[in-house]
């Protein structure tokens, strides 16, 4: 029984080869397992974490975003309750 695994088609230095079984949806390539045996080990973990790192930067920017919007917020807030302090304190003289 034969396995296959799918790969992106920027892992493998030996490009030639993993090219003829390109696929057109998403760079995907589909390899037999016996072929995998063959591959560089460290192409794989650099795109791993690659791709793990650029997860993280959406995330943290994602999370940027949200705080500075919080402080928005805040900062609205701050002047909305002065505003208010102001006045109650000039409707009291």
């Amino acid at each position: 029984m034969s396995q296959t695994v799918k790969i992106p088609s920027d892992i493998s230095p030996r490009g030639a080869r993993l090219a003829r079984s390109h696929t057109a949806s998403g760079g995907m390539q589909e390899l037999k397992l016996p072929e995998l045996a063959g591959l560089a080990f460290a192409p794989l973990v650099r795109y791993l974490h690659n791709w793990w790192m650029q997860r993280a930067e959406r995330h943290y920017l994602i999370c940027a975003d949200v705080e500075l919007q919080r402080a928005r917020e805040a900062q609205q807030n701050v002047a909305y309750y002065q505003k208010r302090a102001a006045l109650a304190r000039a409707a009291r003289h």
